[in-house]
């Protein structure tokens, strides 16, 4: 997988946010996810966390896949 994707929710109390998970080619690390929130009808980016893996789990809590972006990672081990 090496499109971004977007997970947006409402919250109880507060403004709609949303996590934007982007792929980083050129990156030392293979996603950012970038959080917003909506302010005034505009989305304002209010934080940034960089991240090795991405994995998708059921509700059943068991792992249904993981996604890097860069080749070297599918091992699990970067290659120095």
């Amino acid at each position: 997988m090496k499109d971004e994707f977007t997970l947006q929710w409402t919250p109880v109390h507060g403004p709609m946010r949303k996590f934007v998970f982007e792929p980083q080619l050129e990156g030392e690390y293979a996603w950012a996810r970038i959080e917003f929130e909506l302010c005034e009808s505009q989305w304002r980016e209010v934080g940034i966390e960089y991240l090795e893996e991405i994995s998708f789990v059921s509700d059943d809590r068991n792992e249904i896949a993981s996604f890097h972006a860069h080749p070297y990672l599918n091992g699990g081990d970067a290659d120095e």
